[in-house]
């Protein structure tokens, strides 16, 4: 199956635009952690972080520029780097930033009815306070309903907890847990991820820890996240180890009639391309990587030792590069482009740069 998608559309020709434009002014070097979201209206918006504040930006010219970023709020110890950063999702006519403060331990969302000129204030969505400290989580939309998972610590070990949104994010459910892993915690610093289906699906990925084994487990909900079904192991194969590798994956479904996503994780040295109950196939070495899905099949970006990659459907992975780290790819919702968002460069000069890719 999954070779058949990587297949797909293979008379076709993938391009990406010329060049990358860059996202952040001068005076906002140092960024980190982008992440991108497509509005209705092809509008590319990007949030990310800079020593403690949360920035949002949006371009209306499909990359070609990008306004001036708008200061969405500050927080204390801002959880960046590794996975971590401010989260967004386009959620019906409103914009959805979530984001932790290490120090206060509190997953906090933040709305916008206005495309991002101005923000709401911010609504915790934690019930346990500073359960959510470790700063690593994720955040998927379909219409109003938004959903956030993360990794949790109010109790002994590291679980995943999840909470929801039906009205945009301007008020949540009370949060409640996915998993518990029975060896006590999961795997404590690898990032979750969330994805909603074609039919109301959400599915929760996440690196679990049992019998010292760091693989990628994931549970489906059929009913958009009230009820998770038991989790199960992704791939046939498992990764020994007893350390946390920092690293989660991708997740994403395909624009056709089944209800499976599309998974890319890490073991190892090596990136892995899965849907439940299916053998994994091999992508090749890297890690970091983000996944999307477009009307011909599963965009792919990851760090390689040459830099950062992207594959597209019927495409050889290229270089988009050499210093690139921490992409971020959103879908458009027409499914005809991609849009990937990245770090580059090192450290205080670091800029955020953006393109399209169809």
């Amino acid at each position: 199956m999954i070779s058949r998608l990587l297949l797909l559309a293979s008379a076709a020709v993938s391009m990406v635009s010329a060049a990358p434009v860059e996202i952040t002014p001068p005076d906002l070097r140092g960024a980190q952690q982008p992440q991108a979201a497509v509005g209705a209206r092809g509008e590319i918006h990007v949030v990310f972080g800079r020593e403690g504040a949360i920035f949002h930006s949006v371009s209306t010219d499909e990359a070609r520029t990008f306004r001036a970023p708008v200061k969405i709020a500050a927080l204390p110890k801002l959880a960046l780097g590794m996975h971590r950063g401010p989260r967004l999702v386009v959620a019906g006519d409103r914009l959805v930033v979530a984001a932790i403060s290490h120090e206060v331990g509190d997953l906090l969302a933040w709305t916008s009815a206005d495309g991002g000129a101005t923000w709401a204030a911010p609504v915790m969505v934690n019930t346990a306070p500073k359960a959510a400290r470790e700063g690593l989580h994720a955040l998927a939309a379909s219409g109003p309903r938004v959903a956030l998972a993360w990794l949790d610590l109010r109790g002994s070990g590291t679980e995943l907890w999840a909470a929801l949104s039906e009205d945009g994010g301007a008020t949540w459910q009370p949060d409640a847990r996915v998993y518990q892993s029975p060896d006590g915690s999961i795997c404590q610093c690898c990032a979750p991820s969330l994805a909603f289906g074609p039919h109301g699906e959400l599915a929760a990925m996440w690196r679990n820890s049992l019998g010292s084994a760091r693989d990628l487990y994931l549970a489906l909900s059929r009913d958009g996240g009230r009820i998770f079904a038991p989790a199960a192991k992704l791939g046939t194969g498992t990764w020994k180890l007893n350390a946390c590798p920092m690293d989660g994956g991708g997740i994403a479904f395909l624009r056709d009639a089944t209800a499976a996503p599309m998974t890319v994780w890490r073991r190892d040295s090596q990136l892995f391309l899965s849907r439940p109950g299916e053998p994994e196939k091999s992508v090749g070495e890297g890690k970091d990587a983000a996944l999307a899905t477009t009307a011909r099949g599963p965009v792919m970006a990851w760090r390689s030792k040459a830099g950062l990659m992207l594959q597209l459907p019927a495409a050889a992975p290229r270089l988009l590069d050499a210093q690139g780290a921490a992409p971020s790819l959103a879908a458009a919702p027409d499914g005809r482009s991609t849009v990937i968002v990245w770090e580059s460069g090192e450290s205080a000069q670091r800029i955020l740069k953006a393109e399209i890719a169809r």
